[in-house]
Formats: C-alpha cells, structure tokens, sequence
C-alpha cells in the first residue's frame, strides 16, 4: 500500500499510514537527484508507534521459538527473491558503488535474518557450572549453582545509521525479534526508503500488526519522542558520540536498556619497523571503501 504522496508513509500497529508531517526529499548523494519522497513523522507519529509496539508486545512475546525462526527466515527469502528491486534503491539511496551494494547492502542483511533465526532457537535457561563457596558472614557456604535465563525486554527502538541501511537495521531488529521483543524502526533520514520497504516485506512474511513499525522524520524530533517515549524499554543505536550521549541522559532518567555503537572512526598508526607499501595500501583503501562510511 502507498500514500497519496507516492510512498508507503509510516507503519504503526500494522497500518500504513501518512507521516504528520508530510513528506521530504531523499537525494542521491553521488548525482544529488531525487530518488524519492520519504514520509516525515512528528513526535505524535512517534508515540503511537511506540504505543502499538507495547500493545503487540504481550501476544509476541508468548510465541513458540520456532514461529519466530520461521518468520525471520521467510523474510531473508523474499530479501533474497527482492535483490534486483532493491539494489538501484539502495545505491541510489547510499550512492555506494554497485560492487558494494551487490555484496554487503544487501546479502549481509539476508545473513543476519538468517542467523537470528537460527538464534530463535537456542536455549533461553542456561546453567551455570556448581561452584563451592565459602562461608562468610552474610551467607552460609555450599555447594552453590545459577541459571542464566534470557527473557524479552520489551519495546525495542532501532535507530540506525546511514551508511549500511538495511545490514544495520537487520543487526538490531533480528536479535530483538528472534527473542520475543517487538521494534519500532527510526532509519536515518538520508536513505530511509529501503528500510520502509523492508517493513514491507515483513508485513508480507506474516510479522502481526505492532510487533515491526517504522517512523522516519529529517529532523530528530521522532526520534526524541521515541527514545523518550515510557513504553520503549530498550534504544538501541547506531551514530554519533554526541547524539549517543543525549540518548543516555534520556533514557538514564527511565533506567532504560542501551546499545550503543559510536564515533566509528580511528586513526591509522605506522611504525617504522611497518612494511610500508603494505601499510600505504591497507590505509588507503579502508580510507577509500565505501568512501570512508565505514567503522574503522
């Protein structure tokens, strides 16, 4: 389904709906013309997205392991049938060489689906070797044993990066939906329109309404009501330093759940004992690849 305005707009508890705050232009950043027009969310976009989340979470989170594996396999399928779609979407999107696009945009995104699902299925009770502990005065000594239970957290929010849209995403929607949590996506607002299609697909795979929902806004106004937003228990993150912080001091004040991944880049050290033909080269091209969008 799309909007009047020519997209998908925003997926909140199942509906396909136009963002507030009308729409915007995402340009290709190598030829700087227009691929298309994103949906732009606003904070109240943002809260209901957040609220249909928390009201899905309750049925999903009771679901068999082997449902979910299910679900998340069907959708690295249809990723893998949808690759030639997808692929002028994406390079235009990230104005990433077509070499880069066809191996790692793409394919790597269809892996991780594919290995969360796999990882749907791993025991959640894991028992700790018995150890002997000693007597001390807050406890009596024994043979003492544990066990480490992994349990769903609850309302997961993806806020991603704009440099691998569709592997970054599916790096932080398959853990949390192979264990039971229920996402609401925030794409970066320079190639927001594969991850609306990847939303798609897993509507099409059988996802139920609320368990995956995207907001998508230019400014950080949705995101802000996201992270936040009292029914999102989880932020996990992917961008700068500065913005990561901010999302600390917020989500410190609820004792919400972070992940955080930050300030990707560093610097390159050669020694003078180094092979320096083979030091030029190696920091040449990881300056060069994917024209520097990378973390390293």
């Amino acid at each position: 389904m799309t909007t009047s305005s020519g997209t998908r707009g925003l997926l909140i508890g199942g509906s396909w709906v136009e963002g507030s705050g009308g729409g915007y232009e995402v340009l290709n950043p190598a030829t700087e013309q227009v691929v298309g027009v994103a949906p732009e969310a606003t904070a109240d976009d943002a809260r209901a997205a957040a609220a249909a989340a928390a009201e899905a979470f309750p049925a999903w989170s009771r679901t068999a392991p082997e449902e979910r594996a299910a679900l998340l396999d069907r959708v690295g399928d249809l990723l893998e049938a949808r690759m030639a779609d997808l692929v002028p979407l994406v390079q235009a999107e990230t104005g990433a060489t077509l070499a880069v696009t066809n191996s790692l945009q793409i394919p790597q995104a269809v892996t991780r689906f594919r290995r969360y699902a796999k990882g749907a299925l791993e025991p959640t009770r894991i028992p700790l070797p018995p150890g002997q502990q000693a007597a001390t005065p807050l406890a009596p000594g024994g043979l003492i044993s544990a066990v480490a239970v992994r349990q769903p957290v609850g309302v997961v929010a993806a806020i991603t990066s704009y440099n691998f849209p569709l592997t970054n995403m599916a790096g932080k929607i398959c853990p949390a939906l192979a264990m039971g949590n229920t996402v609401v996506v925030k794409p970066a607002p320079q190639d927001p329109l594969a991850v609306i299609e990847l939303m798609a697909i897993m509507e099409e795979a059988g996802f139920p309404p609320g368990v995956v929902n995207v907001v998508n806004s230019s400014t950080p106004v949705a995101a802000e009501a996201l992270v936040a937003a009292p029914e999102v228990d989880m932020i996990s993150f992917t961008g700068s330093t500065a913005v990561g912080r901010h999302i600390g001091s917020v989500a410190g004040g609820e004792m919400k759940r972070l992940l955080l991944e930050l300030g990707g880049k560093g610097a390159s050290i050669i020694f003078d004992d180094a092979d320096l033909d083979a030091a030029v080269s190696g920091t040449g091209s990881t300056w060069a690849f994917h024209s520097g969008q990378i973390c390293t």
